[in-house]
């Protein structure tokens, strides 16, 4: 099930959350180089999504990581 998707810096990223009750964890899925790579991003204490397993995610969309976790806080409520 995808909850919605974002663009950031040229590509489609698309987020299922892992829990429905809270925003805590979601699965992140982007398309690079024609493969479809999957990360995770978690909420720290401070209320802001960091990428969990940065060798999962393409490192040129390290970058991203404040923007996409903007964009759980605005479109990932349950």
């Amino acid at each position: 099930m995808k909850n919605f998707s974002v663009e950031a810096d040229g590509a489609l990223f698309e987020f299922n959350t892992m829990n429905i009750q809270r925003l805590q964890l979601f699965q992140v899925y982007v398309t690079h180089n024609g493969e479809k790579k999957r990360f995770h991003m978690q909420v720290n204490e401070q209320g802001d999504f960091k990428i969990t397993d940065p060798q999962s995610c393409p490192e040129e969309y390290h970058r991203t990581e404040e923007q996409l976790s903007k964009a759980i806080q605005i479109y990932g409520k349950p």
